[in-house]
């Protein structure tokens, strides 16, 4: 069973990893406790092939307030590469809605807060992410495509451009 820091996590976890043969398709979600920790149960049956799906998270019993997808320290489960991904696809999303809308700007509330969590990645006293924590093979074909975005200087410009545009909307 993995360990998620947020419902959230575990919900951006399951979005990034498809069914083997590619497709998404909706899972179930639900709530159980096991040994006295709350858990997070996906699951479902692919829709294009067949295949039984299923993912457990180990959940904290408190949620970190103020916090999209958990406290101070990075994913054990999402790397930077698979963050910074899901944050283009949301700016991506709200640039393609009304940014006044409610899912505009859910999408860019997405967008920064993925932001928040690439930054996290960076160690105290450097200016990147170190391409060594990223071990996805999504996060480091991110990471390949241009290195220079994970530098602290570009995230947090990305995060004050999508700020204004939050505070546009």
């Amino acid at each position: 069973m993995l360990t998620a820091r947020s419902v959230q996590e575990a919900g951006l976890y399951v979005e990034l990893h498809p069914c083997d043969c590619g497709a998404a398709g909706e899972l179930t979600f639900s709530m159980i406790e096991r040994d006295g920790i709350p858990v997070a149960r996906y699951e479902g049956v692919c829709p294009a092939c067949g295949r039984t799906r299923r993912f457990e998270f180990a959940i904290p019993a408190e949620p970190v307030p103020g916090r999209a997808y958990g406290g101070e320290q990075p994913s054990a489960i999402i790397d930077a590469g698979e963050f910074l991904w899901y944050s283009d696809r949301a700016a991506e999303r709200a640039a393609s809605t009304n940014p006044a809308d409610a899912r505009g700007r859910s999408a860019l509330d997405g967008a920064i807060a993925a932001l928040d969590e690439v930054l996290k990645f960076i160690p105290a006293g450097a200016d990147a992410v170190p391409r060594e924590v990223i071990g996805s093979e999504l996060g480091q074909a991110v990471y390949d495509a241009n290195p220079d975005r994970f530098t602290r200087e570009r995230l947090n410009y990305r995060r004050g451009l999508l700020q204004d545009a939050r505070a546009q909307g």
